[in-house]
């Protein structure tokens, strides 16, 4: 009878349960993702149902709408949240040098893989069982029957293992969990477009022959259409559902849903069985510098080149190795760090200007050149995208990869007040600053000119060209001289708060992305904009949306408002940017555990009065804010005396 227990008491499941339900953060996280969840679920269906008169009768029939947003909601917080959850479950593990420990232990990898990956899908499926009532009062309301629960609850189930399989094959391929989560997030993505290419070019004929043996009649013809096959839809969880089509294909039964989920358990399988193969192979795998190494390769390659018979080796740029005199700490930033060097930041600023005017150049349809989707505001949006992950990573180092080397204790021994550690650290951050204002000014510059003479010329030049213009030349001078300091003191705030680089890259992009995305969210709930049947465009933007940068940098200047919420936005950003700076440099010492010398009852002292020794320490390291009453004659025989 004892047995059993010892073979089938998943103690690693166990233990990553019990550390979880004794975190204050996991309930919060589950307030938060309910209050989120009823309240954005309700209110649409309550923005769905208000135009409907007459007789409380009326609501009878409508809860498929209420199905139907509360299904979009739980796949948006299992794309959004299960990566987030899932992917250090192994990286934690390497970065506390433990895993090695736990590769010692009777347990296999198939077992440790397996019970990491359910160690965050029975979190996720609490999450996902807070929506029961909702579903019951949609069930109560009508339109809706219980296979179409079952539906949703096998593809959300299916969904989920997917993400959660493919974020556990990052994180053990990954030797950090910021690598990871960005691996997760983007790779993840792409894996979906090839997965939905795949099937739809490659794939498709051999779908079509087993399926019609599996799937209803009308299912397989929906999904084979002549006309519109459709596979494609069998990448991505929220497209299987009824058929692709939450309210208009009725005629998928459970069956046709299983079936059509295949591909994706498929998947799950592909992503679970990599995991368990690389996780040996990767598990002591060396810190390695990426960058670096990708820039050393060119960096042959250039000095190969650069040695013919028409350069002859000429280097325009000689980095210096003189020793420094006065600022140490930005010297080692500037000189030995590999995004310090001006070399290295002069690749850098070619990796990243060559690709963004490619994407802005790339052909477009009519259609996208007229649109907000046009090359040249999707390269805009890349961009920014890239300059906000290489700050915040670049900031939360500055600190965090000191705690890592251990190499903190040494820089703050150094004589020099933290005040100014913190500038001279920053010295790197300023120096990629500098670099990305070359590759922003050059977009907006051509997103002007896109406008101008591409986009819309006509209507363009004829409403007032000078406004417009502007308007957005304002708009991306105060963005990026703004927003790019904000995040790096943002990043570099939180790298002090954490112990690790890795929280404190997590929080800051999830910071950044809640900024970006609740203002325009809790507008659209809270006050639905209207569109003007003219034109096509909002009337007006609601002034809380205003608070996100992703709205000001999309934002046009439809009416005089603009202008004064424009400028009103960014006076909060630079109040906000003083004042973030203020407490980073404020609260460094208390932070990194440094104590300056400072007494909070310090009695009036003249110089003449204080010993010896305590004098020559304050005058060695030139303090300022000492109550010296200007006892010029004392001084000069101190100093010459000391000498």
């Amino acid at each position: 009878m004892s047995v059993f227990p010892t073979q089938f008491g998943l103690p690693l499941l166990t233990k990553e349960l019990i550390e979880q339900s004794a975190r204050k953060r996991t309930y919060i996280l589950r307030v938060i993702y309910a209050i989120a969840l009823y309240g954005a679920t309700l209110w649409a269906f309550y923005q769905q149902l208000g135009s409907l008169n007459g007789s409380g009768l009326s609501i009878l029939g409508q809860g498929r709408q209420l199905f139907v947003s509360l299904a979009w909601f739980e796949f948006a917080g299992i794309y959004v949240f299960l990566p987030a959850m899932t992917c250090s479950v192994l990286t934690a593990e390497k970065e506390r040098d433990t895993l090695g420990l736990l590769l010692l232990t009777k347990l296999g990898p198939w077992t440790i893989v397996f019970e990491k990956l359910f160690s965050r899908l029975v979190p996720m499926a609490s999450f996902v069982l807070l929506s029961l009532p909702l579903l019951a009062v949609a069930y109560s309301l009508g339109g809706i029957e219980f296979g179409d629960i079952a539906q949703l609850m096998w593809v959300l189930a299916i969904t989920a293992l997917q993400v959660g399989t493919f974020a556990v094959l990052c994180s053990a391929w990954f030797r950090t969990t910021a690598a990871a989560f960005l691996a997760t997030y983007l790779l993840g993505s792409v894996t979906i477009v090839v997965s939905a290419l795949v099937y739809q070019l490659l794939l498709r004929p051999g779908f079509e022959f087993w399926f019609q043996f599996l799937l209803s009649a009308p299912a397989h013809q929906w999904l084979f259409s002549s006309n519109h096959p459709r596979p494609i839809i069998m990448a991505f969880g929220p497209s299987i559902l009824n058929g692709g089509e939450f309210s208009m294909n009725r005629t998928q039964t459970f069956l046709d849903c299983v079936f059509m989920t295949i591909p994706l358990f498929g998947t799950s399988v592909l992503y679970l069985t990599l995991a368990r193969i690389v996780l040996w192979r990767r598990a002591f795998v060396e810190p390695k510098n990426v960058l670096l190494k990708l820039f050393k390769s060119l960096d042959g390659l250039f000095h190969r080149a650069n040695h013919n018979r028409l350069t002859r080796g000429i280097v325009l740029i000689r980095e210096s190795v003189a020793l420094p005199v006065y600022h140490p700490i930005s010297w080692r930033e500037t000189s030995k760090r590999s995004l310090g060097t001006t070399r290295y930041l002069v690749r850098f600023l070619l990796l990243i200007e060559v690709p963004v005017m490619v994407m802005a150049l790339w052909p477009a349809s009519e259609s996208a050149i007229r649109s907000g989707f046009a090359p040249a505001y999707v390269a805009g949006w890349c961009l920014w995208i890239v300059a906000t992950l290489v700050l915040s990573i670049q900031a939360t180092g500055l600190i965090g990869t000191e705690r890592s080397h251990q190499s903190l204790d040494v820089l703050l021994t150094t004589p020099i007040e933290s005040d100014e550690i913190v500038r001279q650290k920053f010295a790197g951050v300023r120096r990629m600053i500098h670099v990305l204002w070359v590759p922003f000014a050059t977009l907006y510059l051509f997103q002007t000119w896109w406008e101008a003479f591409v986009q819309s010329p006509t209507a363009y030049w004829q409403h007032s060209p000078a406004n417009d213009t502007l308007f957005s030349v304002l708009r991306a001078v105060l963005a990026v001289g703004l927003y790019l300091p904000t995040i790096a003191w943002f990043g570099f705030y939180q790298g002090l708060r954490c112990r690790s680089q890795t929280h404190a890259i997590l929080i800051a992009m999830t910071a950044i992305t809640l900024v970006c995305v609740a203002p325009p969210l809790l507008s659209w709930l809270l006050f639905p904009s209207q569109i003007n049947p003219y034109t096509g465009l909002p009337a007006s933007i609601p002034v809380l949306s205003w608070l996100s940068p992703a709205v000001v940098l999309s934002s046009q200047p439809w009416n005089e408002e603009s202008w004064a919420l424009l400028l009103v936005h960014f006076c909060g950003v630079a109040v906000f940017y003083l004042w973030l700076a203020a407490v980073a440099k404020r609260s460094f010492s208390k932070r990194v555990g440094r104590n300056d010398g400072v007494f909070n009852n310090e009695p009036e002292l003249s110089v003449a009065a204080l010993p010896r020794e305590v004098r020559l320490a304050r005058l060695r390291r030139g303090r300022v804010g000492m109550r010296i009453h200007d006892d010029l004659d004392g001084l000069t025989e101190f100093e010459e005396h000391d000498s």
